[in-house]
């Protein structure tokens, strides 16, 4: 038969087949025994023919628990309110629109004035000419003595008179209306935060110092566009580039603290006393009329509110309202927040929590809290080893997004915690700090004894 010729066929070496079998690994199972039929490149494993398919039950079931947390992060995309997520920012759009609307209603009825007040002033002028050329008349006819060289004169005035008025009855001015030009960079979507990897053991030297005297206040605040620092008797703003671009007269005596409200678009400074408000823009300085007579301490915004910290033991939170008006809507007592004997140093407003220094009078300790801002539950605490007799404040800057950084003044450290309530990392800074706060997202500027530090992150 043709399939049993050898001349196409190469002879069977059982020689050779025991060689190739002996050669053979066995299977990597411990205590399987048979001889593996393939090399598994994922594990680097030598698998018989059973274990190769347990080893692929194995590895295809682990992709089930993928398929449920896909499954479950895609009920939980379904289930985004989107509405309640932009809730605030929805507000915040609205309360724009109607602050621009205002502006707009206000620089027409200036404009009408000025158009009212610019015709009055002709006319009056129109008038004054009349009345003039009528006292001259009458004085001429009284003496008796009219010359050629009276008649020529009021026949000229008399002519340019009827001229102007012809022409402004006619209309000879022109109202120049430019249309408004809207930037697109007022209002824009942009990522809250871009965290970076960065360690406070690490801070170099500053990139760049403002130098100003001991008496200036060293409370800073930012809107991520500008830096307000208090700078001798002013209050100026810096750019990204460190330099000074506004200032204006402070007379309202010592700042305590300082915050942006991005529902306003505004400064909020306080004193020990009293609030004020400050536009960016035109660096005008607005003092809030409030009944109450505090003393406060600290202040911070969130999109809906303002808080502000009383200044004394048993602190209380004072909770104002941004729109229409700025005024006292709550007040949290001090057993929602401290004990009787303590004292809230700083406090910051974060995604729906606020960070907090308190100060214990007794024993003179310090630690930093944070807490929910519905409900003031504490969710952690960080409590500082040091004693302070003096009472010196300690101030906290959010920093990197969602972490923190506490300023100790008193020993020139400055301390990173972060987002769960964990010491990261300290510095001991060549000067005194006193506050700090990040500057965009690779600037923190340090407000010491002298000047303020810019540092690259």
């Amino acid at each position: 038969m043709a399939w049993l010729n050898t001349k196409h066929n190469l002879p069977f070496d059982p020689t050779n087949s025991f060689k190739n079998t002996k050669m053979s690994h066995p299977c990597d199972i411990p205590n399987c025994g048979r001889i593996s039929r393939a090399l598994c490149h994922c594990c680097n494993q030598n698998l018989c023919r059973d274990h190769l398919n347990e080893h692929d039950d194995i590895l295809n079931n682990q992709l089930n628990p993928f398929a449920d947390e896909i499954n479950l992060l895609n009920d939980q995309l379904n289930h985004i309110n989107v509405n309640m997520i932009v809730e605030n920012d929805y507000k915040q759009l609205k309360y724009w629109r109607e602050y621009f609307h205002q502006l707009v209603e206000e620089y027409f009825d200036r404009k009408q004035r000025e158009l009212e007040e610019y015709m009055s002033r002709k006319l009056h002028r129109q008038f004054e000419q009349i009345n003039q050329l009528r006292i001259l008349l009458n004085e001429l006819a009284q003496k008796q003595n009219t010359t050629i060289q009276d008649l020529q004169s009021i026949s000229s005035t008399i002519h340019s008179l009827r001229k102007e008025i012809t022409d402004l009855d006619q209309k000879s001015f022109k109202l120049i209306v430019n249309p408004i030009e809207i930037d697109e960079k007022l209002i824009q979507i942009e990522e809250e935060c871009k965290k970076v990897d960065f360690d406070l053991s690490t801070l170099g030297p500053p990139l760049h110092t403002i130098n100003r005297t001991t008496e200036s206040a060293k409370a800073m605040a930012t809107n991520n566009r500008v830096v307000l620092i208090h700078h001798d008797n002013r209050i100026c703003l810096l750019n990204k580039e460190m330099i000074i671009t506004q200032c204006t007269f402070w007379p309202h005596g010592w700042i305590w603290d300082m915050c942006w409200s991005s529902t306003l678009s505004r400064f909020i400074i306080i004193t020990l006393n009293d609030i004020f408000i400050l536009d960016e823009t035109n660096m005008l300085v607005e003092r809030v009329i409030t009944k109450e007579n505090l003393f406060l301490s600290a202040c911070t915004c969130s999109e809906t509110a303002l808080y502000i910290t009383t200044n004394e033991i048993a602190s209380s939170v004072y909770e104002f309202s941004l729109r229409p008006t700025i005024e006292i809507i709550n007040r949290w007592q001090p057993a929602d927040l401290c004990q009787a004997n303590e004292t809230i140093q700083d406090i910051i407003f974060h995604r729906g929590t606020f960070g907090f220094i308190i100060e214990n009078q007794v024993d003179c300790t310090k630690r930093m809290e944070l807490r929910s801002m519905e409900t003031f539950e504490q969710l952690w605490t960080v409590r500082f080893d040091f004693v302070d007799p003096l009472h010196n404040p300690y101030r906290l800057c959010l920093f990197n997004c969602d972490e923190w950084i506490v300023i100790d003044w008193k020993s020139s450290q400055l301390l990173y915690i972060t987002k769960d309530g964990q010491m990261k990392s300290t510095c001991v800074y060549d000067e005194i700090p006193y506050r700090c706060c990040q500057f965009g997202s690779n600037l923190l500027a340090i407000s010491t004894r002298n000047g303020v530090n810019f540092h690259k992150m």
